[in-house]
């Protein structure tokens, strides 16, 4: 059995042919997504470790070398506003790719390796990227005026919904489901939710494996 392989929720056929994907493959998803946005912030975190250090080696010369001091400082002053700039740019980035370009398309690098695809829960397709975007943001601007709580009640709701929908999916009528024409869903059937080799082999009827910090 591997990471992303077909279980539980994923079994059911919706009345729409759109198979919700299973808690675990969302969380999967989730982790490849979260590493690509770490590697977004690291040259800005990577600057300011380095104008950190550089600061803490300025306050060791502070009474033998002050011209040194000063032209040290300027430079760890410019360090962190790099830095920092760098930050924006990341945020700037994430919102667009994870918010509303995964509203437009309904897909993440980890939605692509899990299989899955976030789809407006009534139309069957895309939600576009204003509700891509608010999915994005919501969670983050609840989570902080709530300490996080709402963030992990959000993030395990799922677990119990009959459409595996976290409370932000509820918000903007979204639902993460398989994605039928992903290559990681060979093997299901979507008429019966069950293993059909035979499909697997032809390449045709296929049914993909399925997708969530942050769950996507």
């Amino acid at each position: 059995m591997t990471y992303f392989e077909n279980t539980g929720i994923d079994d059911e056929i919706s009345t729409d042919n759109n198979i919700p994907a299973s808690y675990l493959k969302r969380v999967g998803a989730t982790i490849v997504d979260i590493l690509i946005w770490i590697l977004a912030f690291a040259p800005s975190i990577t600057l300011f470790v380095v104008g950190l250090v550089q600061g803490i080696e300025d306050s060791d010369v502070v009474l033998t070398e002050a011209e040194l001091l000063i032209t040290s400082s300027g430079a760890t002053t410019a360090l962190w506003i790099v830095a920092w700039l760098l930050a924006v740019v990341a945020i700037i980035w994430s919102l667009w790719y994870f918010g509303y370009r995964q509203g437009k398309t309904g897909l993440t690098p980890g939605k692509k390796v899990a299989g899955t695809k976030l789809i407006h829960i009534e139309t069957g397709e895309p939600p576009g990227g204003a509700k891509g975007l608010g999915r994005s943001i919501i969670p983050s601007a609840l989570g902080a005026f709530s300490s996080g709580i709402y963030q992990l009640i959000d993030y395990l709701w799922p677990l119990w919904d009959d459409k595996n929908q976290r409370l932000t999916d509820k918000m903007f009528s979204t639902q993460v489901v398989l994605n039928q024409g992903s290559k990681g869903a060979q093997g299901v059937s979507l008429e019966s939710g069950t293993t059909d080799r035979s499909d697997s082999l032809s390449g045709s009827n296929q049914g993909p494996l399925g997708d969530d910090p942050i769950i996507s």
